[in-house]
Order: C-alpha cells, then structure tokens, then sequence
C-alpha cells in the first residue's frame, strides 16, 4: 500500500497587487472600512493559501491596537457577493464574518511593512478589503496589499 507525505508546496506565482478599482487604501480614514478590491479568480488554479504583505506609508500610527483588519468575501455562486458596507467607520455586522486577520503597525511615525501568513482561499472567486484600525488616516499613497499563493504537494513516501 503507498504511502503519501502532504508537504509545502513553496510559492505558486511571485506577490501580486491586490487592486482597486475604487474605495482601496489611499486616504482611508482611521477606523473606515475599504470597498472591495477587484475581483480575483481561484476557480481555475484552485490555491489554498495566501501570504499577505502590505507596506503603508509613513504616518503617526498610535495605540497598542494598531493595524490594519485583513477581509476576504467568497463568490459562492460565480456571479454574486455577501453584503459588504464600505466607506464607513460604525461597525457593521454584515463584515464581521469575512475577518480572516490582523496585521499589526508599530504604533509609531514611520512607514510600515506587514505580513498575515496562511489565509485560507475560497475555491473560486473573491475580493479582498481592510478595516485602517492605525488610529491615523493612510496616505494618499504608498499604501499596497501583495498577495502571494501556496498550498500542499502530495509526494511517494
């Protein structure tokens, strides 16, 4: 009987953008959710996981709290999203389920640079957007998100 090893797979692809068409991370106000990014397709290469990576510019970020909320919001159907409210700074309940993470600042004047390793993907389409928990709006530029794939191999032992 044969025996098979799950092991890392290594990176799928280099990092890529993650883009927006509009309501994306520049000037985001503190505690505002973005809109949604542009829309990205798993249904074909069907990766597992992502690393993120995300450099903002410099900004006075302050509290012990301070960050940036990673969301992903799945396309069930092909063709139709969940709910999302974006341009808002009020809680909004219908977000709250797509929270796949935190990426913490270093509660300080200076340029960031962030990583959130092993975010589960969706089998097919999906957006991404953020909450700017930095306590400080984002510049109006020098703000990116990066995502780069992973996944399992399946090998012979």
């Amino acid at each position: 009987m044969a025996t098979y090893t799950a092991k890392l797979s290594g990176y799928h692809a280099a990092a890529a953008a993650v883009t927006w068409t509009s309501g994306g991370l520049a000037s985001l106000a503190t505690n505002t959710y973005s809109g949604l990014s542009d829309e990205i397709d798993n249904s074909t290469t069907k990766y597992t996981h992502v690393d993120l990576y995300m450099e903002l510019g410099s900004a006075a970020f302050t509290g012990t709290g301070s960050g940036i909320e990673i969301y992903l919001v799945p396309c069930v159907d092909g063709t139709n999203y969940p709910t999302w409210t974006g341009s808002v700074s009020t809680d909004e309940t219908e977000n709250t389920p797509h929270y796949v993470g935190f990426m913490a600042t270093t509660a300080s004047t200076a340029a960031q640079k962030m990583t959130l390793r092993g975010v589960e993907l969706p089998p097919g389409k999906y957006k991404w957007a953020v909450r700017n928990r930095g306590g400080v709006g984002l510049n109006a530029s020098g703000n990116a998100l990066y995502w780069r794939p992973h996944g399992y191999v399946s090998t012979d032992a």
